[in-house]
Parts: C-alpha cells; sequence; structure tokens
C-alpha cells in the first residue's frame, strides 16, 4: 500500500496566492502577508501537519506554482512583480511541505502558461530547486511535463492541471467526460495512452470526485483566494475550494478485484465575508 498527496495551484505572486511568512524581495525589502494570506498560511500548516501523520510516499504538485505577470491585471493583484520572487516564495513554501514529509518523492507538471511562463520555465525552475523527481511524458521537459502517468503498485494516476471548465451549473460534467474520453482511448491501442485507473486535474479551483466501475476521476481544490476575474464572472459560481487530497493506493486490491483507490479531501473555509451596516 502506498500513499500520496495532490496539491496545487498555490500562486505565489498573487494578493490572493500562498505567501510565505517572512519573506524577504530580491531588493531586500520584507513583503508582509495581507490578512488573507496569513488564513491560508495557517490552513498550509494545518494540511501539512495531517500529512505528516500519514507518512506520504509521494507528493504531485499539478501545476501553477506561482501567479506569473498578470498582464491581464497589469500587475494590480501582485504583492511580488518580480518573477524571481515569485519563483523563490514558491519555493519556500514547498519547501515548507517537503521538511514535513522527508520521505516522499515529489513530482510536477505544469500548469496554464498566463501563470508560469512560456515552456512552464518557472515550474521548471521551482521543481528543480526541490529536487523533483524527472520524469518522461509528452512535451518537453526536465523536471516537469504537461502529463503525467505514474504507476503505483500496478495503480495508473494520470495527472495533468488543465480541464475544461464547466460553465454550466453541473461542475462534475468536465471530470466525467474526461473519465469517459479516458475510458475510450485506453481501449483502441493505435491511441498507445495508457490504461488510467485515476485521472487528476486541477485549474478550475474547486474539487470534484466523479467515479466509475473502473476509475476514479477528481479535480483539485487550489490555495488562492478569490480573484477579481472569479469575481467577474460569478461572484457566487466562482468561489473557490482552499486545500488538497489525499490518497490511498491497494495494489492487492485490485489484483482482489476490490476498489484500491481511497481518496479523501481535506478543506477549509473561506475567510467570512461581513456585511456592511446601514
Amino acid at each position: 500500500m502506498k500513499r500520496g498527496i495532490v496539491v496545487s495551484d498555490i500562486h505565489c505572486g498573487s494578493i490572493y496566492g500562498l505567501h510565505p511568512p517572512g519573506f524577504t524581495s530580491a531588493a531586500g525589502a520584507e513583503v508582509p502577508q495581507n490578512p488573507g494570506q496569513v488564513y491560508l498560511w495557517q490552513c498550509w500548516e494545518n494540511f501539512w501537519a495531517k500529512a505528516k501523520v500519514k507518512k506520504p510516499d509521494f507528493v504531485i504538485f499539478n501545476g501553477d506554482c506561482i501567479d506569473g505577470k498578470q498582464l491581464a491585471q497589469h500587475y494590480t493583484e501582485c504583492n511580488l512583480p518580480a518573477i524571481s520572487d515569485q519563483k523563490e516564495a514558491a519555493i519556500q513554501a514547498l519547501r515548507y511541505a517537503q521538511a514535513i514529509v522527508p520521505a516522499a518523492k515529489w513530482y510536477f507538471t505544469q500548469g496554464t502558461e498566463y501563470h508560469e511562463q512560456k515552456g512552464a520555465e518557472a515550474a521548471e525552475d521551482v521543481a528543480m530547486a526541490l529536487g523533483a523527481v524527472r520524469y518522461a511524458g509528452p512535451g518537453p521537459g526536465r523536471y516537469t511535463r504537461e502529463v503525467l502517468d505514474l504507476d503505483v503498485e500496478g495503480i495508473v494516476l494520470n495527472a495533468a492541471h488543465h480541464i475544461s471548465p464547466t460553465m454550466g451549473f453541473y461542475r462534475a460534467t468536465a471530470a466525467d467526460r474526461e473519465g469517459q474520453w479516458s475510458a475510450i482511448a485506453a481501449k483502441d491501442e493505435s491511441k498507445g495512452v495508457p490504461k488510467a485507473d485515476i485521472i487528476i486535474r486541477s485549474h478550475v479551483h474547486h474539487f470534484v470526485h466523479v467515479e466509475h466501475e473502473s476509475k476514479h476521476i477528481f479535480s483539485t481544490p487550489c490555495w488562492q483566494l478569490q480573484t477579481r476575474f472569479m469575481r467577474k464572472n460569478s461572484v457566487y459560481r466562482m468561489l473557490p475550494t482552499i486545500g488538497g487530497v489525499f490518497l490511498k493506493i491497494d495494489g492487492e486490491a485490485k489484483r482482489n478485484g476490490e476498489d484500491p483507490i481511497s481518496i479523501r479531501r481535506e478543506t477549509y473555509a473561506l475567510p467570512a465575508r461581513k456585511t456592511v451596516k446601514l
């Protein structure tokens, strides 16, 4: 039996994203946490304290370690305008986690180019700094790839950052669709793709778990509070889920015809929004 953790979307550099305490910029200026980031870091500490008890064998970081240049917002939602500072903040945040689960192997997938720069330049630098496992996969990359197919005791985990957002009412539609396409592709040997038992996606900043007879599909929570972009699209529909996912993989259970996969989310409430009194 193996245990794993999946986290994603920490968006270091954003005023709404994860930011390590006591951070000093390359210019030598201390950049303090805002109230939202204080709360996020408390959740981050709590999450990894719970992870320590589980003694994970692996961690998958599934994309968007930094927020990037924010071209659409013209840096107005950046607390770290310099990309080098954003990468350093991500390294510090993830090293905090790495120190708590030192035995775990770390795998990184590539996130959105808008955030992690063209060619996943930022993701590569952060993954290299953390000593991430190098693996083969689609597209270029030394320490990261667009897709990770990880075999854990004969159970195949397919991790990739992107999934099409569901614009309608039903959030599970995109995950269910991904599972159906996975099953269709696996039946055609000419497609050359491994048969996935678990499909892991991120990007949409909310947790959804869909279970088929032969596989589990889930999207991960995030570590970024609601942004201007999200509020513009819908104040209520685009509320993020904060947290990560714990996995338990049992290859022996699969050989016995039982479900070999246990998925448990660890999520946190959003900070309460106060009303304005007349």
